[in-house]
């Protein structure tokens, strides 16, 4: 009963994925494949607007498996004033398998991963527009 429920929630999130209709984003610069959809919550289209010191922008992102996958960790790369440098994630964030839905870790190629990130943007950041390339990595640093 247990793996048919997650599996019916799973569908029904998928489900309300699907429906709404996903952001468009950029490749990042080193070719990787963007995810087929990304939802980013209170956020309809490119670039979004995110509030200093307060959390919010929950970035759902639906992909499938490259190859199988043990673990998942995120990263992220910011580009300010011309300057690009990496933004790490904060440490109860960065182990991705925390934040997937409906499934957990491990993963096979080609299983489908619904996995989120929530941003927090600090109330000490300059107002500037600020490009934000994230990464999910497997245990082999593999994208």
């Amino acid at each position: 009963m247990g793996q048919f429920a997650n599996a019916i929630i799973l569908l029904a999130f998928l489900g309300c994925v699907m429906l709404t209709e996903g952001i468009q984003v950029r490749s990042c610069p080193n070719g990787v494949p963007p995810p087929a959809i990304v939802s980013i919550a209170g956020c309809s289209e490119m670039p979004c607007d995110f509030v200093r010191g307060v959390e919010g922008g929950t970035m759902t992102m639906v992909y499938e498996a490259p190859f199988d996958i043990q673990t998942l960790r995120y990263d992220r790369i910011i580009t300010a004033l011309g300057v690009t440098s990496p933004l790490p994630v904060r440490p109860e964030r960065e182990n991705g398998c925390e934040f997937v839905i409906g499934s957990m870790c491990p993963f096979r190629q080609g299983d489908l991963i619904i996995s989120t990130y929530t941003s927090s943007p600090l109330a000490i950041y300059p107002l500037v527009s600020v490009t934000v390339e994230f990464y999910v990595y497997d245990e082999q640093d593999r994208m």
